[in-house]
């Protein structure tokens, strides 16, 4: 870690710090949490290297697009006010449970060095990934994605070698949008829908989530009496009956993974069951 001795020595022997460094020297909680996201096996495998703590940059730049919840400004200024306005912020909110998400996502789709993934790549497949998770059935479609972008890759470099009125407009765009304020809120939204376009032509067949996620109260009853107000998992207890106030209607089909909500998918778990199905299937669903 930038230490404030460190910057001093720098300034003292000449050396211009990067406003990463800088915010490196920064109190408060989010720097720590930058700094542990870093630290994520994703960005080894990345074209850039770790030179000027380029990792932490990064890793702030996708945390400021998850508090955003879309496209934005990761400009210098846009991450110094997020380091000012979040110095509590909590390692275990589910904005920052969504960035690890994201970033382990990614990292099931590219483990080996991938040297397509420039930074400015990263950036845009970040909110491609958050997009997807959010709302589409996921599950086994790293490969999809991955096979989906080097191909991509390899065709807009193929742009390259044709004359320039043969090549495609809208790649020369999105050429464009990689070349200029690669961190404007412009450029990465411009990136994105057309990055997402051409993913979701490529792979038409992933399912949106449904969008009803809770179960109302007389599902849960009907759910309750059909299954005797026992539960259905007994994974870590021995099945024995609960009280109304003590059980989660469960989804059967985990909704992340595309299961309705309905009386048919759903199921009485005890809270010791439903968390341990969650560490094996991502986000057992707790009404």
């Amino acid at each position: 870690m930038l230490t404030v001795r460190d910057m001093f020595l720098r300034l003292q022997n000449g050396t211009t710090l990067k406003a990463q460094e800088k915010r490196n020297a920064m109190p408060g909680q989010m720097r720590e949490f930058v700094k542990d996201v870093a630290q994520h096996p994703l960005f080894v495998n990345c074209r850039f290297s770790n030179s000027r703590f380029t990792f932490d940059h990064i890793a702030a730049q996708v945390t400021q697009l998850e508090l955003a919840g879309g496209p934005a400004s990761v400009r210098d200024s846009d991450l110094n006010r997020m380091y000012d306005q979040h110095r509590q912020f909590d390692a275990k909110s589910p904005e920052a449970k969504k960035v690890r998400r994201v970033l382990d996502y990614l990292l099931r789709a590219f483990p080996e060095k991938t040297p397509e993934l420039e930074r400015y790549n990263v950036i845009t497949l970040y909110c491609l990934v958050s997009t997807l998770i959010e709302k589409y059935v996921h599950y086994d479609t790293e490969k999809q994605l991955a096979d989906w972008f080097i191909g991509f890759e390899v065709a807009r470099k193929k742009q390259d070698e044709l004359q320039e009125e043969e090549r495609d407009n809208q790649l020369i765009e999105y050429r464009r949008l990689t070349s200029y304020s690669t961190d404007g809120e412009e450029s990465i939204r411009g990136r994105l829908e057309y990055l997402e376009k051409q993913f979701f032509l490529a792979c038409p067949d992933i399912p949106t989530i449904d969008e009803i996620r809770s179960f109302t109260h007389e599902q849960r009853l009907a759910i309750f009496r059909r299954d005797g107000g026992r539960c259905q998992l007994r994974s870590k207890c021995d099945g024995g009956k609960l009280g109304w106030g003590d059980w989660h209607a469960d989804h059967v089909v985990p909704h992340s993974q595309g299961g309705e909500t309905t009386v048919s998918n759903g199921q009485v778990a005890c809270s010791l069951c439903n968390a341990a199905k969650g560490n094996t299937k991502e986000g057992a669903d707790a009404a």
